[in-house]
């Protein structure tokens, strides 16, 4: 079969989920225009602020991006898991002595995703939660889904942030270490930023949001497509599983 056909294939497969996502974006946005009205026409006459479409040109091609990136993702359930180039976050890692020896990197130097992993523990990628005990995790922050310059997503509470799309490595780290200024990282939870080439989100096929466990350097689970299959209950299921309850 040639690439061709692949590729037909492929969008084929895609199309009845990105046509449901912009569905669902649709339906969105047309509850927030009506919800405004409501309010323009009522007594206090407020309409809210600027209004922040979500079905944008820029969003769909953040979606279709995003599904493409899911069918061409390099990482499969029991296969090797791709160990992919990480930027370590200055002040956010944990010292452990796989990564401190003298020829180690540094904070801040490029390293492997899996150099986190121990050879008796399995690594939970993107999530942190109780079960630091029998498990690691790592949280890694990949190109910005919702820039400011970009698809721009409504604000989300008094913690939103306007963060554009990353330049330079040095924005990348920037916007990484916002994340543990603002919000309480759980101590066995450390933090690492993909590379410029987005490498890791390419292999990991993330876009939005995924998590997987690394087991002995094989993928022992592989989470669903985020936002709307990014599930960790499915992970906690996973590791009391495994593990025991805690």
């Amino acid at each position: 079969m040639g690439a061709g056909s692949v590729d037909l294939l492929v969008t084929l497969q895609i199309l009845p989920g990105f046509f449901s996502n912009c569905l669902f974006l649709a339906l969105y946005d047309s509850v927030v225009l009506v919800k405004r009205l409501v309010s323009l026409l009522s007594c206090s006459g407020s309409g809210g602020g600027e209004w922040q479409r979500m079905l944008t040109s820029a969003g769909l091609r953040s979606i279709w991006n995003s599904f493409l990136l899911d069918a061409y993702k390099q990482v499969k359930l029991g296969f090797e898991a791709p160990n992919s180039k990480v930027v370590k976050v200055p002040g956010t890692l944990r010292q452990r002595s796989s990564l401190t020896t003298t020829t180690g990197p540094h904070p801040g130097d490029e390293c492997r995703l899996l150099d986190f992993e121990s050879s008796d523990r399995p690594l939970v990628v993107n999530f942190g939660s109780e079960f630091s005990d029998v498990a690691d995790f790592l949280l890694v922050y990949i190109d910005e889904a919702h820039p400011s310059d970009g698809w721009v997503a409504p604000a989300m509470g008094p913690r939103s942030f306007e963060v554009r799309k990353h330049r330079s490595l040095e924005e990348r780290v920037v916007a990484a270490k916002k994340l543990i200024e603002s919000f309480s990282l759980p101590s066995q939870c450390q933090l690492v930023a993909d590379c410029m080439d987005n490498n890791a989100n390419v292999a990991y096929g993330v876009s939005n949001e995924r998590v997987c466990i690394v087991q002995r350097r094989k993928i022992a689970y592989l989470g669903g497509k985020g936002p709307f299959f990014y599930n960790l209950k499915d992970v906690r299921q996973y590791l009391e599983q495994s593990y025991g309850k805690r």
